[in-house]
């Protein structure tokens, strides 16, 4: 009986195999039938357009290839800016290493971090890092935000509700 099983067992092993080869060979037909239809289509058109087609493809190539490379990486450095005491520093931890501090953390340089946010991932899947940079709001510092600007993606101008009133026109400066 078990005999009988492995010749079952080996009879659907080949039948598999079989059509696995047919399937196959009808491909190969298709591909055949494909190629000689396009090989009859090349030999109607004219030879001039064939050459006109070649060379927009290369030229168009040739400008891919050259954009490709001299563009310019894209920047992924987000600037937080805001007025001295505004949260800027207390945000900045808090998304690198979500601690939250209390009272007021005053920096006299610019704190800088490359970490992932939670939604930061690109469309394949990989995992982008941010580049944040928390600037400095005294008045004197403020100028070290001139550094950063050119690698800037976005900025985020911090603003502490309770102090916006008395400090409006400093802020919209």
């Amino acid at each position: 009986m078990e005999g009988l099983e492995q010749w079952k067992v080996l009879a659907e092993q080949w039948k598999k195999q079989a059509e696995k080869w047919s399937s196959q060979a009808l491909e190969h037909i298709q591909a055949e039938k494909w190629s000689s239809q396009a090989l009859e289509y090349i030999h109607q058109v004219p030879p001039e357009q064939i050459y006109a087609a070649i060379a927009i493809l290369i030229f168009t190539s040739f400008l891919l290839i050259l954009v490709r490379l001299f563009k310019r990486p894209k920047a992924n450095t987000i600037l937080l800016s805001g007025l001295s005491g505004s949260g800027k520093t207390l945000l900045f931890y808090q998304l690198r290493d979500g601690s939250s501090h209390q009272g007021t953390v005053t920096s006299m340089e610019p704190n800088e971090g490359t970490f992932v946010l939670h939604s930061e991932k690109s469309k394949n899947g990989k995992v982008n890092p941010v580049h944040l940079v928390d600037v400095p709001g005294h008045s004197r510092l403020r100028a070290k935000l001139d550094d950063f600007l050119p690698q800037a993606a976005g900025i985020v101008f911090v603003v502490d509700a309770l102090e916006f009133l008395p400090n409006c026109r400093a802020a919209s400066e």
